[in-house]
């Protein structure tokens, strides 16, 4: 048995696929600890991993912060985030190496967007592997930045446009690298220039599936699509299934960093009002009041069995989240992308581009454009099937039982010194 560390940034889009993988490490054996503010400890403990704090109890007044993004859009909920991850960097190079050394870690999972985790890894000579739970910062020419719209396009101007928005990225970014570098140096650690120096040379895992993202052509040989990080063993969610009415079932959620009260649900709402179809709306917020007269009367919670609503559902209306594109994706199940910030864009690009849906960003949304947008694909066949076809991939890929299994190749490999692929491996 091993005991792994698992480094995440502490917001649900990251915590919940990092827990669902911890999850499946414990079933096979394993420890699993969360490292990171005390503030987390209730969600760690609640999705099933252990968990120790690292910082003092006064770091939670960067959780609070944390909450703010839900106030914020675009441009500026991107440039909050980028300070916020400065503070997580800064407390995790800081505090995270006692943390890890006292608790005997063999291996540590540190998702791509924490560069301090891998730092303190190496800084402390552990193995350790990264996770992409959202889209992959692995960068190449012909790959856009994960934080704009960009279509997929090859040849010299889309290269440039491509080069031009990563300069600006490594601009945004900078605090963050400045803050990891200062440790780094005392470490005596290479500086840091741009996400991929803070990768894994082992093993990168990506709870997308190849044929979802845009084509690439230079991962290393240890990076791995796997789908979806899924399993039905998370905390229990009540829901008022009794209230639906047997109606083609549409499924609304735009993530949780939106307040309950947000004025796209209304928007949502009245575009849905006179369809042949049923609405549901998770919230996902934890500020203001569950509306309560929106037109239509959907079905309103905070938090839904969101497996259990997407097997029911017809259309996801989503706000671009990986988690719930792929989990939409995993029940074949199309979609109407309304991306907000961070990388909801970029995520949402790959849908369009899959064939499996269709995005008007979340700012230009209107009731009457997206009533149309999601009459046309909840009723073309060809959106449905080709969330099918994505489905199967998504099938094929092994989830999160094959991220575990690449997990425990690596600890095989890095504690025996072993050239050879695991029989956990070789069964996917």
């Amino acid at each position: 048995m091993a005991h792994i560390a698992l480094i995440c940034p502490p917001l649900p889009g990251h915590l919940n696929p990092a827990t669902t993988l911890g999850r499946a490490l414990k079933r096979r054996g394993h420890a699993v600890t969360y490292f990171h503010i005390p503030g987390v400890e209730p969600s760690a403990r609640a999705a099933g991993v252990d968990f120790k704090p690292v910082g003092t109890s006064g770091s939670d007044a960067l959780a609070a912060r944390i909450h703010t993004m839900s106030e914020l859009g675009g441009l500026r909920s991107l440039r909050f985030a980028v300070a916020c991850s400065r503070e997580c960097s800064a407390l995790l190079c800081e505090f995270l190496p006692a943390a890890l050394d006292e608790a005997g870690i063999d291996l540590v999972i540190v998702d791509q967007n924490e560069p301090a985790g891998a730092s303190v890894a190496e800084h402390l000579k552990l193995p350790f592997i990264n996770i992409c739970p959202s889209l992959p910062l692995n960068r190449e020419p012909d790959i856009p930045p994960p934080f704009v719209p960009w279509a997929y396009e090859t040849g010299g101007l889309a290269r440039l446009r491509n080069r031009m928005g990563c300069g600006l990225t490594d601009r945004l970014i900078a605090p963050i690298n400045k803050t990891v570098n200062r440790y780094r140096s005392a470490w005596g650690l290479p500086r840091l220039h741009t996400p991929d120096d803070s990768f894994s040379r082992i093993a990168q895992i990506c709870q997308m599936t190849g044929d979802f993202d845009f084509p690439r052509r230079k991962l290393p040989e240890s990076f791995h699509y796997v789908g979806p990080f899924c399993d039905r063993a998370g905390p229990e969610v009540l829901f008022p299934f009794e209230r639906l009415n047997g109606k083609p079932l549409i499924y609304a959620s735009l993530g949780t960093l939106q307040e309950r009260n947000s004025g796209y649900f209304r928007v949502i709402a009245e575009a849905c009002a006179n369809l042949d179809a049923q609405l549901v709306i998770a919230t996902g917020g934890s500020k203001g009041q569950l509306p309560s007269d929106l037109p239509g009367s959907p079905v309103v919670v905070n938090y839904a069995p969101q497996l259990e609503i997407l097997s029911l559902a017809s259309l996801t209306i989503t706000h671009g989240g990986l988690n719930t594109v792929m989990q939409s994706l995993a029940f074949g199940v199309p979609m109407v992308a309304l991306p907000i910030t961070h990388d909801q864009p970029g995520i949402a690009a790959r849908v369009k581009r899959s064939g499996a849906g269709e995005v008007i960003p979340a700012a230009r949304a209107t009731a009457s454009s997206l009533r149309a947008t999601v009459q046309r694909v909840i009723t073309d066949p060809a959106y449905r099937a080709r969330a099918g076809d994505l489905k199967k991939s998504i099938e094929r890929a092994g989830g999160v039982e094959r991220a575990a299994a690449i997990v425990e190749d690596v600890l095989s490999r890095t504690s025996r010194g072993a050239s050879h692929t695991s029989n956990a491996l070789r069964n996917y």
